[in-house]
Protein backbone atom coordinates (compact mmCIF):
# COMPACT_ATOMS: atom_id res chain seq x y z
CA UNK A 1 0.00 0.00 0.00
CA UNK A 2 1.18 3.46 -0.83
CA UNK A 3 0.60 6.05 1.84
CA UNK A 4 -0.41 9.35 0.32
CA UNK A 5 0.26 12.23 2.65
CA UNK A 6 -1.91 10.95 5.51
CA UNK A 7 0.91 10.19 7.96
CA UNK A 8 0.37 6.44 7.48
CA UNK A 9 4.12 5.97 6.97
CA UNK A 10 6.97 7.39 9.04
CA UNK A 11 9.40 9.39 6.88
CA UNK A 12 13.10 8.53 7.10
CA UNK A 13 16.05 10.31 5.58
CA UNK A 14 18.23 8.76 2.88
CA UNK A 15 21.70 7.82 4.07
CA UNK A 16 23.84 4.88 5.18
CA UNK A 17 20.86 2.62 5.90
CA UNK A 18 19.51 3.12 2.38
CA UNK A 19 22.90 2.29 0.95
CA UNK A 20 23.14 -0.91 3.07
CA UNK A 21 19.62 -2.08 2.11
CA UNK A 22 20.44 -1.68 -1.59
CA UNK A 23 23.85 -3.37 -1.29
CA UNK A 24 22.73 -6.95 -2.21
CA UNK A 25 21.12 -5.71 -5.38
CA UNK A 26 24.12 -3.62 -6.29
CA UNK A 27 26.49 -6.58 -5.78
CA UNK A 28 24.26 -8.67 -8.04
CA UNK A 29 24.58 -6.06 -10.73
CA UNK A 30 20.96 -4.91 -10.45
CA UNK A 31 19.72 -1.41 -10.54
CA UNK A 32 17.50 0.35 -8.11
CA UNK A 33 13.87 -0.68 -8.44
CA UNK A 34 11.67 2.24 -9.43
CA UNK A 35 9.20 3.32 -6.78
CA UNK A 36 5.53 2.38 -7.35
CA UNK A 37 3.49 5.54 -7.68
CA UNK A 38 -0.01 6.50 -8.67
CA UNK A 39 0.22 8.62 -11.83
CA UNK A 40 -1.22 12.11 -11.85
CA UNK A 41 -4.02 11.30 -14.29
CA UNK A 42 -4.84 7.69 -13.50
CA UNK A 43 -8.10 6.68 -15.20
CA UNK A 44 -10.98 5.63 -12.92
CA UNK A 45 -12.64 2.57 -14.43
CA UNK A 46 -16.01 3.14 -12.77
CA UNK A 47 -18.03 2.89 -15.97
CA UNK A 48 -16.63 -0.40 -17.20
CA UNK A 49 -19.27 -3.13 -16.74
CA UNK A 50 -18.42 -5.98 -14.41
CA UNK A 51 -19.68 -9.46 -15.19
CA UNK A 52 -22.57 -10.35 -12.80
CA UNK A 53 -20.95 -13.41 -11.29
CA UNK A 54 -19.23 -14.64 -8.18
CA UNK A 55 -16.40 -15.90 -10.40
CA UNK A 56 -13.60 -13.63 -11.49
CA UNK A 57 -13.18 -13.15 -15.19
CA UNK A 58 -10.01 -14.47 -16.77
CA UNK A 59 -7.10 -12.26 -15.81
CA UNK A 60 -5.69 -10.15 -18.64
CA UNK A 61 -2.02 -10.18 -19.53
CA UNK A 62 0.08 -9.52 -16.43
CA UNK A 63 1.01 -5.91 -15.89
CA UNK A 64 4.71 -5.20 -15.26
CA UNK A 65 5.46 -4.13 -11.72
CA UNK A 66 6.84 -0.78 -12.85
CA UNK A 67 3.82 0.06 -15.03
CA UNK A 68 1.20 2.55 -13.99
CA UNK A 69 -1.95 0.86 -12.78
CA UNK A 70 -5.38 2.51 -13.04
CA UNK A 71 -7.71 2.65 -10.04
CA UNK A 72 -10.59 0.25 -10.64
CA UNK A 73 -13.65 -0.19 -8.41
CA UNK A 74 -14.09 -3.65 -9.91
CA UNK A 75 -10.71 -4.71 -8.55
CA UNK A 76 -11.52 -3.63 -5.00
CA UNK A 77 -13.86 -6.53 -4.27
CA UNK A 78 -15.38 -9.60 -5.84
CA UNK A 79 -18.45 -8.52 -7.84
CA UNK A 80 -21.73 -9.29 -6.09
CA UNK A 81 -24.51 -11.35 -7.57
CA UNK A 82 -27.12 -9.02 -9.07
CA UNK A 83 -30.31 -8.54 -7.04
CA UNK A 84 -33.14 -10.55 -8.52
CA UNK A 85 -35.91 -8.40 -9.95
CA UNK A 86 -38.40 -10.99 -8.78
CA UNK A 87 -37.15 -10.74 -5.21
CA UNK A 88 -37.70 -7.02 -5.41
CA UNK A 89 -41.24 -7.57 -6.65
CA UNK A 90 -41.85 -10.07 -3.82
CA UNK A 91 -40.78 -7.54 -1.20
CA UNK A 92 -43.02 -4.94 -2.81
CA UNK A 93 -46.06 -7.19 -3.23
CA UNK A 94 -45.96 -8.68 0.29
CA UNK A 95 -44.66 -5.54 2.01
CA UNK A 96 -45.31 -5.42 5.77
CA UNK A 97 -43.43 -2.17 6.35
CA UNK A 98 -45.91 0.32 4.89
CA UNK A 99 -49.65 0.67 5.54
CA UNK A 100 -52.08 0.22 2.67
CA UNK A 101 -53.13 3.54 1.16
CA UNK A 102 -55.23 2.22 -1.74
CA UNK A 103 -58.73 0.95 -0.96
CA UNK A 104 -58.23 -1.84 -3.50
CA UNK A 105 -55.35 -3.20 -1.40
CA UNK A 106 -57.37 -3.14 1.83
CA UNK A 107 -58.73 -6.66 2.06
CA UNK A 108 -61.81 -7.55 4.08
CA UNK A 109 -62.54 -4.11 5.53
CA UNK A 110 -65.58 -2.92 3.57
CA UNK A 111 -67.89 -3.27 6.57
CA UNK A 112 -65.57 -1.23 8.81
CA UNK A 113 -65.21 1.48 6.13
CA UNK A 114 -68.97 1.76 5.71
CA UNK A 115 -69.47 2.09 9.46
CA UNK A 116 -66.80 4.81 9.73
CA UNK A 117 -68.21 6.83 6.83
CA UNK A 118 -71.73 6.58 8.25
CA UNK A 119 -70.69 7.53 11.79
CA UNK A 120 -68.18 10.30 11.06
CA UNK A 121 -69.18 11.83 7.73
CA UNK A 122 -72.94 11.42 8.00
CA UNK A 123 -73.67 11.45 11.74
CA UNK A 124 -70.73 13.72 12.58
CA UNK A 125 -69.48 11.60 15.47
CA UNK A 126 -65.93 11.24 16.67
CA UNK A 127 -64.43 7.76 16.33
CA UNK A 128 -61.92 5.42 17.90
CA UNK A 129 -60.22 2.76 15.75
CA UNK A 130 -58.59 0.11 17.92
CA UNK A 131 -57.19 -3.41 17.73
CA UNK A 132 -53.94 -5.34 17.92
CA UNK A 133 -50.67 -4.47 16.20
CA UNK A 134 -50.65 -5.60 12.59
CA UNK A 135 -54.44 -5.78 12.33
CA UNK A 136 -54.58 -2.97 9.76
CA UNK A 137 -55.69 0.01 11.88
CA UNK A 138 -53.49 2.56 10.12
CA UNK A 139 -54.40 1.21 6.69
CA UNK A 140 -58.09 1.43 7.56
CA UNK A 141 -57.68 5.01 8.83
CA UNK A 142 -55.79 6.14 5.73
CA UNK A 143 -58.25 4.63 3.27
CA UNK A 144 -61.13 6.13 5.28
CA UNK A 145 -59.38 9.50 4.99
CA UNK A 146 -59.38 9.16 1.19
CA UNK A 147 -63.10 8.37 1.19
CA UNK A 148 -63.76 11.35 3.45
CA UNK A 149 -61.86 13.62 1.05
CA UNK A 150 -63.99 12.36 -1.82
CA UNK A 151 -67.14 13.16 0.15
CA UNK A 152 -66.10 16.81 0.45
CA UNK A 153 -64.33 16.73 3.80
CA UNK A 154 -60.72 17.62 4.54
CA UNK A 155 -59.01 14.65 6.24
CA UNK A 156 -55.74 15.47 8.02
CA UNK A 157 -53.44 12.75 9.35
CA UNK A 158 -51.04 12.99 12.29
CA UNK A 159 -49.10 10.60 14.52
CA UNK A 160 -48.64 10.78 18.28
CA UNK A 161 -45.47 10.26 20.31
CA UNK A 162 -44.97 8.97 23.81
CA UNK A 163 -44.06 12.36 25.27
CA UNK A 164 -46.85 14.28 23.55
CA UNK A 165 -49.09 16.60 25.53
CA UNK A 166 -52.30 18.27 24.35
CA UNK A 167 -50.38 21.04 22.59
CA UNK A 168 -48.08 18.63 20.72
CA UNK A 169 -51.02 16.51 19.57
CA UNK A 170 -53.00 19.30 17.88
CA UNK A 171 -50.55 22.06 17.01
CA UNK A 172 -49.41 20.35 13.74
CA UNK A 173 -53.00 20.49 12.40
CA UNK A 174 -53.37 24.27 12.74
CA UNK A 175 -51.52 25.24 9.57
CA UNK A 176 -53.43 22.73 7.42
CA UNK A 177 -57.01 23.46 8.46
CA UNK A 178 -59.21 25.20 5.85
CA UNK A 179 -59.57 28.67 7.34
CA UNK A 180 -59.88 32.19 5.98
CA UNK A 181 -57.00 34.66 6.16
CA UNK A 182 -58.44 36.07 9.37
CA UNK A 183 -58.76 32.58 10.79
CA UNK A 184 -55.16 31.74 9.94
CA UNK A 185 -54.00 34.92 11.67
CA UNK A 186 -56.06 34.01 14.70
CA UNK A 187 -54.51 30.52 14.66
CA UNK A 188 -51.02 32.03 14.61
CA UNK A 189 -51.83 34.15 17.65
CA UNK A 190 -53.27 31.13 19.43
CA UNK A 191 -50.15 29.11 18.65
CA UNK A 192 -47.88 31.77 20.15
CA UNK A 193 -48.44 30.09 23.51
CA UNK A 194 -49.30 26.51 24.51
CA UNK A 195 -52.71 25.51 23.17
CA UNK A 196 -55.56 25.45 25.65
CA UNK A 197 -58.70 23.38 25.23
CA UNK A 198 -61.27 26.20 25.14
CA UNK A 199 -59.21 28.37 22.80
CA UNK A 200 -58.69 25.54 20.31
CA UNK A 201 -62.33 24.45 20.44
CA UNK A 202 -63.51 28.03 19.78
CA UNK A 203 -61.11 28.38 16.86
CA UNK A 204 -62.29 25.12 15.30
CA UNK A 205 -65.93 26.15 15.57
CA UNK A 206 -65.70 29.76 14.44
CA UNK A 207 -62.94 29.73 11.82
CA UNK A 208 -62.92 26.36 10.03
CA UNK A 209 -64.73 26.82 6.71
CA UNK A 210 -65.05 23.17 5.60
CA UNK A 211 -65.87 19.86 7.23
CA UNK A 212 -62.58 18.54 8.62
CA UNK A 213 -61.50 15.25 10.17
CA UNK A 214 -58.37 15.04 12.30
CA UNK A 215 -56.95 11.49 12.33
CA UNK A 216 -54.53 10.97 15.22
CA UNK A 217 -52.65 7.68 14.79
CA UNK A 218 -50.61 5.75 17.39
CA UNK A 219 -52.61 7.39 20.14
CA UNK A 220 -51.81 4.44 22.42
CA UNK A 221 -48.25 5.76 22.66
CA UNK A 222 -49.41 8.82 24.63
CA UNK A 223 -48.43 8.16 28.23
CA UNK A 224 -49.79 11.31 29.89
CA UNK A 225 -53.14 10.78 31.60
CA UNK A 226 -53.56 14.56 31.63
CA UNK A 227 -53.18 14.70 27.84
CA UNK A 228 -55.75 11.94 27.40
CA UNK A 229 -58.19 13.70 29.69
CA UNK A 230 -57.69 16.96 27.78
CA UNK A 231 -58.41 15.18 24.49
CA UNK A 232 -61.62 13.74 25.91
CA UNK A 233 -62.65 17.21 27.10
CA UNK A 234 -61.96 18.67 23.64
CA UNK A 235 -64.09 16.00 21.97
CA UNK A 236 -66.92 16.78 24.39
CA UNK A 237 -66.68 20.53 23.67
CA UNK A 238 -66.60 20.03 19.90
CA UNK A 239 -69.71 17.88 20.14
CA UNK A 240 -71.61 20.29 22.40
CA UNK A 241 -70.96 23.36 20.20
CA UNK A 242 -71.59 21.56 16.88
CA UNK A 243 -68.10 21.93 15.48
CA UNK A 244 -67.43 21.15 11.81
CA UNK A 245 -64.38 19.18 13.02
CA UNK A 246 -64.37 15.54 14.09
CA UNK A 247 -61.48 13.64 15.66
CA UNK A 248 -60.51 10.02 14.96
CA UNK A 249 -58.17 8.32 17.45
CA UNK A 250 -56.26 5.23 16.31
CA UNK A 251 -54.28 2.90 18.54
CA UNK A 252 -53.55 -0.50 20.01
CA UNK A 253 -56.11 -1.46 22.64
CA UNK A 254 -58.50 -4.20 23.65
CA UNK A 255 -61.38 -1.79 24.18
CA UNK A 256 -62.28 1.92 24.12
CA UNK A 257 -61.14 2.46 27.71
CA UNK A 258 -57.67 1.44 26.63
CA UNK A 259 -57.37 4.63 24.57
CA UNK A 260 -59.51 7.32 26.15
CA UNK A 261 -60.89 8.22 29.54
CA UNK A 262 -64.25 9.24 28.12
CA UNK A 263 -66.98 10.87 30.18
CA UNK A 264 -70.20 8.80 30.09
CA UNK A 265 -72.01 11.62 28.27
CA UNK A 266 -69.34 11.59 25.56
CA UNK A 267 -69.59 7.88 24.82
CA UNK A 268 -72.81 8.25 22.85
CA UNK A 269 -71.02 10.68 20.53
CA UNK A 270 -68.09 8.33 19.84
CA UNK A 271 -68.19 5.55 17.28
CA UNK A 272 -65.94 2.66 18.39
CA UNK A 273 -64.47 0.61 15.54
CA UNK A 274 -62.67 -2.53 16.50
CA UNK A 275 -60.31 -3.87 13.82
CA UNK A 276 -60.92 -7.60 14.15
CA UNK A 277 -59.28 -10.48 12.28
CA UNK A 278 -60.45 -10.58 8.69
CA UNK A 279 -62.44 -13.53 7.41
CA UNK A 280 -60.62 -16.54 5.96
CA UNK A 281 -61.88 -16.05 2.36
CA UNK A 282 -60.75 -12.41 2.37
CA UNK A 283 -57.35 -13.42 3.72
CA UNK A 284 -56.97 -15.99 0.95
CA UNK A 285 -57.88 -13.35 -1.65
CA UNK A 286 -55.23 -11.05 -0.16
CA UNK A 287 -52.57 -13.76 -0.46
CA UNK A 288 -53.56 -14.56 -4.05
CA UNK A 289 -53.43 -10.86 -4.94
CA UNK A 290 -49.95 -10.49 -3.45
CA UNK A 291 -48.81 -13.54 -5.37
CA UNK A 292 -50.13 -12.11 -8.63
CA UNK A 293 -48.26 -8.85 -8.05
CA UNK A 294 -45.07 -10.82 -7.43
CA UNK A 295 -45.55 -12.90 -10.58
CA UNK A 296 -46.12 -16.12 -8.62
CA UNK A 297 -49.02 -18.49 -8.24
CA UNK A 298 -49.86 -20.14 -4.91
CA UNK A 299 -51.28 -23.64 -4.64
CA UNK A 300 -54.56 -24.07 -2.70
CA UNK A 301 -52.72 -26.10 -0.05
CA UNK A 302 -50.16 -23.32 0.38
CA UNK A 303 -52.85 -20.65 0.64
CA UNK A 304 -54.67 -22.70 3.26
CA UNK A 305 -51.49 -23.17 5.29
CA UNK A 306 -50.62 -19.46 5.15
CA UNK A 307 -54.13 -18.31 6.06
CA UNK A 308 -54.28 -20.76 8.95
CA UNK A 309 -50.96 -19.59 10.36
CA UNK A 310 -51.95 -15.90 10.03
CA UNK A 311 -55.17 -16.41 12.05
CA UNK A 312 -56.96 -13.48 10.41
CA UNK A 313 -54.04 -11.04 10.62
CA UNK A 314 -53.23 -9.32 7.30
CA UNK A 315 -49.77 -8.45 8.65
CA UNK A 316 -48.89 -12.07 9.36
CA UNK A 317 -50.42 -13.22 6.07
CA UNK A 318 -48.11 -10.85 4.18
CA UNK A 319 -45.09 -11.73 6.32
CA UNK A 320 -45.54 -15.50 6.03
CA UNK A 321 -46.44 -15.22 2.35
CA UNK A 322 -43.31 -13.19 1.65
CA UNK A 323 -41.05 -15.72 3.36
CA UNK A 324 -42.66 -18.60 1.44
CA UNK A 325 -42.37 -16.70 -1.86
CA UNK A 326 -38.68 -16.09 -1.23
CA UNK A 327 -38.18 -19.84 -0.83
CA UNK A 328 -39.95 -20.34 -4.16
CA UNK A 329 -37.82 -17.70 -5.87
CA UNK A 330 -34.61 -19.19 -4.50
CA UNK A 331 -35.60 -22.49 -6.07
CA UNK A 332 -36.17 -20.86 -9.43
CA UNK A 333 -39.83 -21.89 -9.50
CA UNK A 334 -43.06 -20.07 -10.42
CA UNK A 335 -45.47 -21.56 -7.88
CA UNK A 336 -45.50 -21.41 -4.07
CA UNK A 337 -46.10 -24.87 -2.64
CA UNK A 338 -46.97 -26.19 0.81
CA UNK A 339 -43.32 -27.17 1.24
CA UNK A 340 -42.28 -23.58 0.55
CA UNK A 341 -44.76 -22.41 3.18
CA UNK A 342 -43.29 -24.81 5.75
CA UNK A 343 -39.80 -23.42 5.15
CA UNK A 344 -41.10 -19.86 5.06
CA UNK A 345 -42.86 -20.22 8.40
CA UNK A 346 -39.68 -21.62 9.94
CA UNK A 347 -37.73 -18.64 8.59
CA UNK A 348 -40.32 -16.15 9.91
CA UNK A 349 -40.26 -17.80 13.33
CA UNK A 350 -36.45 -17.66 13.42
CA UNK A 351 -36.44 -13.96 12.57
CA UNK A 352 -39.07 -13.21 15.22
CA UNK A 353 -37.11 -15.20 17.82
CA UNK A 354 -34.02 -13.10 17.07
CA UNK A 355 -36.00 -9.86 17.52
CA UNK A 356 -38.14 -11.02 20.49
CA UNK A 357 -35.80 -13.31 22.37
CA UNK A 358 -37.50 -12.76 25.75
CA UNK A 359 -40.95 -13.79 24.50
CA UNK A 360 -39.51 -16.68 22.50
CA UNK A 361 -37.64 -17.96 25.55
CA UNK A 362 -40.75 -17.67 27.71
CA UNK A 363 -42.88 -19.56 25.16
CA UNK A 364 -40.19 -22.23 24.80
CA UNK A 365 -40.12 -22.86 28.55
CA UNK A 366 -43.91 -22.82 28.84
CA UNK A 367 -44.37 -25.38 26.06
CA UNK A 368 -41.46 -27.52 27.29
CA UNK A 369 -42.41 -27.62 30.97
CA UNK A 370 -46.13 -28.16 30.39
CA UNK A 371 -46.19 -31.12 28.03
CA UNK A 372 -49.78 -32.07 28.95
CA UNK A 373 -50.98 -28.48 28.56
CA UNK A 374 -49.39 -27.58 25.21
CA UNK A 375 -52.73 -27.42 23.44
CA UNK A 376 -54.18 -25.14 26.11
CA UNK A 377 -51.19 -22.80 25.77
CA UNK A 378 -51.67 -22.82 22.00
CA UNK A 379 -55.38 -22.16 22.46
CA UNK A 380 -54.53 -19.14 24.63
CA UNK A 381 -52.65 -17.69 21.65
CA UNK A 382 -55.59 -18.35 19.34
CA UNK A 383 -58.08 -16.72 21.73
CA UNK A 384 -55.83 -13.67 22.12
CA UNK A 385 -55.49 -13.30 18.36
CA UNK A 386 -59.23 -13.57 17.71
CA UNK A 387 -60.57 -11.56 20.67
CA UNK A 388 -57.72 -9.05 21.23
CA UNK A 389 -57.75 -9.87 24.95
CA UNK A 390 -57.90 -13.04 27.01
CA UNK A 391 -59.16 -14.16 30.40
CA UNK A 392 -59.64 -17.44 32.23
CA UNK A 393 -63.37 -17.30 31.53
CA UNK A 394 -62.83 -16.77 27.79
CA UNK A 395 -60.23 -19.53 27.61
CA UNK A 396 -62.53 -22.00 29.39
CA UNK A 397 -65.50 -21.07 27.21
CA UNK A 398 -63.58 -21.50 23.97
CA UNK A 399 -61.84 -24.60 25.31
CA UNK A 400 -65.18 -26.24 26.05
CA UNK A 401 -66.36 -25.56 22.49
CA UNK A 402 -63.13 -26.59 20.76
CA UNK A 403 -61.61 -29.30 22.96
CA UNK A 404 -64.67 -30.52 24.79
CA UNK A 405 -64.88 -30.47 28.56
CA UNK A 406 -62.57 -32.86 30.35
CA UNK A 407 -61.37 -33.35 33.94
CA UNK A 408 -58.63 -30.90 34.78
CA UNK A 409 -59.52 -28.38 32.06
CA UNK A 410 -59.73 -25.44 34.47
CA UNK A 411 -56.40 -26.43 36.02
CA UNK A 412 -54.79 -26.60 32.55
CA UNK A 413 -56.23 -23.20 31.61
CA UNK A 414 -55.06 -21.60 34.84
CA UNK A 415 -51.61 -23.14 34.42
CA UNK A 416 -51.39 -21.89 30.82
CA UNK A 417 -52.22 -18.31 31.80
CA UNK A 418 -49.80 -18.46 34.73
CA UNK A 419 -46.96 -19.58 32.46
CA UNK A 420 -47.77 -16.88 29.89
CA UNK A 421 -48.35 -14.12 32.45
CA UNK A 422 -44.91 -12.42 32.02
CA UNK A 423 -45.80 -11.84 28.35
CA UNK A 424 -49.24 -10.39 29.16
CA UNK A 425 -50.35 -6.93 30.18
CA UNK A 426 -53.69 -6.06 31.82
CA UNK A 427 -56.31 -3.95 30.09
CA UNK A 428 -57.41 -0.77 31.90
CA UNK A 429 -60.33 -2.60 33.52
CA UNK A 430 -57.96 -5.21 34.92
CA UNK A 431 -60.20 -8.18 34.07
CA UNK A 432 -58.72 -8.97 30.66
CA UNK A 433 -55.17 -9.50 29.46
CA UNK A 434 -53.43 -8.72 26.17
CA UNK A 435 -50.11 -9.99 24.88
CA UNK A 436 -47.66 -7.15 25.38
CA UNK A 437 -46.26 -8.04 21.96
CA UNK A 438 -49.53 -8.22 20.05
CA UNK A 439 -47.75 -9.90 17.12
CA UNK A 440 -46.76 -12.85 19.34
CA UNK A 441 -49.86 -15.13 19.37
CA UNK A 442 -49.28 -16.33 15.79
CA UNK A 443 -45.69 -17.24 16.62
CA UNK A 444 -46.79 -19.00 19.82
CA UNK A 445 -49.05 -21.22 17.70
CA UNK A 446 -46.18 -21.96 15.28
CA UNK A 447 -43.99 -22.98 18.22
CA UNK A 448 -46.73 -25.17 19.72
CA UNK A 449 -47.07 -27.06 16.43
CA UNK A 450 -43.43 -28.06 16.53
CA UNK A 451 -42.77 -31.54 17.99
CA UNK A 452 -42.21 -31.51 21.71
CA UNK A 453 -38.59 -32.28 22.66
CA UNK A 454 -38.08 -35.84 23.89
CA UNK A 455 -35.71 -34.76 26.61
CA UNK A 456 -35.63 -31.63 28.66
CA UNK A 457 -32.94 -29.35 27.28
CA UNK A 458 -30.36 -28.25 29.86
CA UNK A 459 -30.58 -24.71 31.07
CA UNK A 460 -27.67 -22.32 30.31
CA UNK A 461 -26.62 -22.59 33.96
CA UNK A 462 -26.49 -26.39 33.74
CA UNK A 463 -24.43 -26.22 30.55
CA UNK A 464 -21.95 -23.83 32.20
CA UNK A 465 -21.73 -26.06 35.26
CA UNK A 466 -20.87 -28.98 32.98
CA UNK A 467 -18.06 -26.90 31.51
CA UNK A 468 -16.66 -26.35 35.02
CA UNK A 469 -16.43 -30.04 35.84
CA UNK A 470 -12.94 -30.89 37.02
CA UNK A 471 -12.28 -27.44 38.46
CA UNK A 472 -11.81 -27.47 42.27
CA UNK A 473 -13.59 -30.75 42.69
CA UNK A 474 -16.68 -29.95 40.64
Amino acid sequence: MTAIDHDFGTPRSAGTLDWLWSLPRRLAGGTARPARAIPEHAPLLLEQPVAPSFHRAADPDPVPDDASRPLSMGAMATPLKPISLRRDSIYSAFSTAMPVTDRHGLAGRNTELEKLVEAIVVQRKHAIIFGTRGSGKTSLARVFGDLADESGCVALYGSASGEADFDALFRPFLTELPMSGAGQERARKLAASPLDINGLATLLVEEVRQRSILILDEYDRVRSDTAKQDVATLLKLLTDIHSPVQVVLVGIAGDVDGLIAAHPSLRRHIAPQRVSPIARPELELLLASCGDKAGLSITPEAVEALAGAAMGSPYHARLFGMQAALVTEAGGREQVTAGDVEQGLASALYDWAEMSSASHGLFTRALRDSASGRRMIALAGIVASQMSAISLERLLRVGSDILGEYPGMEADASDALARLEPALTPTPGGELWMFEDTLAPQFLLLMAKQPAPRTVAPTPAEEMRAMLRGVDGL
